[in-house]
């Protein structure tokens, strides 16, 4: 079981202190991402804190969902060239003196 780990992050002034299971490694990638996203967030300087954290959170959920579907899609292929894979072999297997 791994050990839970304090995790800092700052957000637009504010301070967020939570604690996390996962390893040192996806901590770094975790908050490297919310951190690219933030740089972009902060550009905007017009719209009040609440909004900006918001669109923050709906880019996060865009990029899962783009993800998601990426994912899926690959996987179904994936399925596809498996199929195609094994009736080759299936066809094969007399030439290769297989029984």
């Amino acid at each position: 079981m791994l050990n839970s780990k304090e995790v800092v992050f700052e957000f637009l002034g504010q301070r967020f202190i939570f604690r996390a299971t996962i390893s040192e490694e996806e901590i770094t990638e975790v908050l490297g991402y919310l951190e690219e996203k933030k740089k972009e967030v902060e550009k905007i300087k017009k719209v009040p804190t609440f909004k900006l954290a918001v669109w923050l959170l709906l880019q996060v959920a865009h990029d899962y969902v783009k993800l998601k579907r990426e994912k899926e899609e690959l996987e179904e292929y994936l399925r596809g060239q498996i199929l195609k894979l094994g009736e080759f072999l299936e066809q094969e297997k007399p030439s290769l003196g297989c029984s």
